[in-house]
């Protein structure tokens, strides 16, 4: 038993003695990485934001942009018209993904807008001249409304915001926004992390 305790003793100071030396000839391998808690590419989250016409908080589309360091606002959700069962934040959650997977794969280029299945509709293109359709749309937009209009108030947020220049461009009535000038542009959404 007195044996079995000796070894056992020995061991552990010969680990001791190990890890001790392993440390002092390379102390990086035993300091912690520092790593950033936010991801070093466009990030789309779905977000509770302050609305100030109504003074409640309302799910919203942000996307967190590494080159500024800071999240944008994309869409606040506070319509109503759409089912209880698929309700703001819902809605949020679902098209907030369809960003991120059209960012992730290279076709969230542009937003535009069009009708799908008889829908007005906003969708995600990767170059100009492309038309909507069931696999690049990104939400459907409330019967009778005016799809370019939504995407006149993005590029009014960005106005009002920053006081930078519009960021679409005009073909016939076709509006495409550039999301690469958007995310440099629009204004900052102070996003708890």
């Amino acid at each position: 038993m007195q044996r079995q305790l000796s070894s056992i003793a020995l061991a552990l100071a010969t680990l001791t003695s190990a890890a001790t030396l392993t440390i002092s000839i390379s102390p990086a391998f035993s300091q912690p990485v520092a790593t950033s808690s936010q991801p070093n590419k466009v990030t789309f989250l779905c977000r509770e934001i302050f609305d100030k016409a109504s003074s409640e908080r309302i799910p919203a589309t942000v996307a967190w942009v590494p080159e500024r360091e800071e999240h944008i606002r994309i869409i606040a959700w506070k319509s109503q018209v759409f089912p209880p069962s698929f309700s703001s934040q819902k809605r949020c959650e679902i098209v907030t993904q369809k960003f991120q997977q059209f960012y992730d794969n290279g076709s969230l280029n542009y937003l535009t807008h069009g009708i799908n299945n008889g829908y007005p509709v906003i969708c995600s293109i990767p170059n100009q001249g492309e038309t909507c359709n069931g696999a690049n749309q990104l939400f459907t937009i409330r019967p009778g409304s005016n799809p370019g209009l939504v995407l006149q108030r993005l590029i009014d947020t960005l106005v009002a915001g920053r006081g930078e220049p519009p960021l679409y461009q005009n073909s016939g009535q076709q509006i495409y926004i550039d999301m690469k000038e958007y995310f440099k542009k629009a204004p900052v959404e102070n996003i708890p992390t």
